[in-house]
């Protein structure tokens, strides 16, 4: 069972990180298709970059954090924001 409050925390970031610009907004929100730019279970924006073989399963994607809006070049999330384990993604 998925916690609401998780939920409205996600679709809080989804709004965030589309608000920007109508194409990342429409990007994001898959309505037609499966987005490629999604807002990750720990709040940040990740783009899938590509897909990686793993043996005896399907392909899985291979996502990156997205630090500026690829329509408009707005700034979303810094560094410091996405960090992981005490080291900033490179």
């Amino acid at each position: 069972m998925t916690d609401q409050t998780d939920e409205g925390t996600e679709a809080e970031a989804d709004e965030a990180f589309g608000s920007c610009c109508t194409e990342l907004k429409e990007a994001m929100s898959g309505a037609e298709f499966e987005p490629l730019i999604v807002v990750g279970e720990d709040g940040v924006l990740y783009m899938s970059v590509g897909l990686i073989d793993i043996e005896g399963e399907e392909p899985g994607m291979v996502d990156h954090p997205v630090f500026f809006c690829p329509f408009c070049g707005t700034e979303l999330q810094t560094r410091e924001e996405v960090r992981q384990d005490g080291d900033a993604v490179n």
